[in-house]
């Protein structure tokens, strides 16, 4: 697998689909065996790991329902029995994906795919973590999920009932990924002392918003750089980004010089943000500030004002390649699935085929899904199901 999502034009890339050739994730198969079936052994027809499986087969062709996955396991049966046939035989019905993944213990679930994703995506040294949470609509769920900016993968997910209990699941979020000598960036909901001071004892760093959550602490911060101390030292870094007649100015402000003011967990550096934005004969300014914790191991490597400026920039790729596309490609907020914990655990299994897609450097999610849909055997390739058959026949 590849440390970035790359999307290259399609004359360089290695077909439609793909821009790198993927490599087949064959551990993807054993991984769903670990998540227990909560279902007694007796009149059990269908195991968990083919259940999960093929629905994440259906998903990958753009049949989101259950339903639709009843249909797709009707449509593919020659497919199945001829390439992998490990999975064929009696194929599920939308009854039984209903009333199986509304029984299944999601938090186990979100448990065994977080550590598999953490396992085969290739981080780098200093990757921003985006933190940031979602409602499920209309089934009262609010998940919390921990994304990789550059490989563009989720790590972990966690859900809890009420929205405003974001703060209470997020260091346990924390404490289920590696984040020594990686940056958890965040909204101002997450500048809190109790999160900053868990992600320092793990050896992580931070990039946080500030805002009226924290009215002391923004009022010191822009009273900081709009009168700064003399002798004060800030180092600056700004980019110009041109787009279809838009100008983009964006100019980073860093300094240390209130870190033994404000007496905060890990603290090294507090920022301004300055935005400028030139469109069709209009201007428009923007302000953010925040604080920051760049690990010594980093800030030699890259100066810190341009890493932060990175990090408070990369952070909304979790709106824009997570929570966008579980809205626009997978229909989320219009699903209708309410049942138990069957939300969450489609929930997570949008996360897994996003992240896979990702991983797989797929260019296109919708052209992805028309093509499985057509070739499904470039699915089971891509899936490591056509290695998975060949160890079965050889075994």
């Amino acid at each position: 697998m590849y440390h970035q999502y790359i999307v290259l034009p399609e004359s360089l890339s290695f077909s439609k689909i793909f821009s790198v050739k993927p490599e087949p994730l064959t551990t993807l198969w054993f991984m769903l065996h670990e998540v227990p079936d909560p279902r007694r052994a007796q009149g059990r027809r269908h195991d968990l790991p083919l259940l999960l499986t093929l629905a994440i087969l259906a998903l990958c062709c753009g049949h989101l329902s259950y339903e639709a996955m009843e249909e797709w396991c009707q449509n593919y049966q020659q497919e199945l029995k001829t390439q992998v046939p490990f999975l064929s035989g009696h194929m599920p019905d939308a009854t039984t994906f209903h009333r199986v993944f509304a029984r299944i213990d999601v938090k186990v679930l979100e448990s065994v795919l977080g550590e598999w994703l953490q396992a085969v995506t290739p981080l780098r040294i200093g990757e921003g973590i985006a933190l940031d949470g979602k409602s499920i609509h209309g089934a009262g769920i609010h998940l919390v999920s921990a994304f990789a900016h550059i490989a563009q993968t989720v790590l972990f997910e966690q859900g809890t009932d009420i929205k405003g209990k974001e703060l209470v699941v997020v260091p346990e979020v924390i404490k289920k990924i590696t984040i020594k000598d990686r940056i958890v960036t965040g909204d101002a909901l997450f500048a809190q002392k109790t999160l900053c001071e868990v992600i320092t004892d793990k050896e992580g760093g931070y990039v946080f918003r500030v805002k009226g959550n924290q009215d002391t602490l923004e009022k010191d911060i822009r009273l900081f750089f709009a009168e700064p101390p003399f002798g004060a030292a800030i180092e600056t870094y700004t980019t110009v980004n041109r787009w279809k007649g838009r100008i983009e100015k964006r100019t980073m402000q860093i300094s240390n010089g209130l870190v033994s003011y404000l007496s905060w967990p890990g603290l090294n550096q507090v920022w301004k943000l300055t935005k400028e934005i030139k469109q069709k004969g209009s201007r428009t300014v923007e302000q953010s500030v925040g604080i920051a914790r760049i690990p010594k191991e980093l800030s030699d490597t890259i100066p810190i004002a341009q890493k932060v400026s990175e990090c408070v920039r990369g952070h909304w790729g979790i709106e824009n390649r997570l929570h966008r596309t579980r809205d626009t490609v997978f229909n989320e907020d219009h699903g209708t699935i309410r049942k138990g914990s069957a939300p969450q655990t489609m929930a997570a299994l949008r996360n897994l085929v996003t992240s896979i897609f990702h991983l797989g450097t797929v260019r296109s999610f919708p052209k992805a899904q028309r093509r499985f849909a057509a070739k499904p055997t470039e699915l089971f390739t891509f899936l490591g199901l056509i290695e998975i058959q060949k160890q079965y026949i050889y075994a």
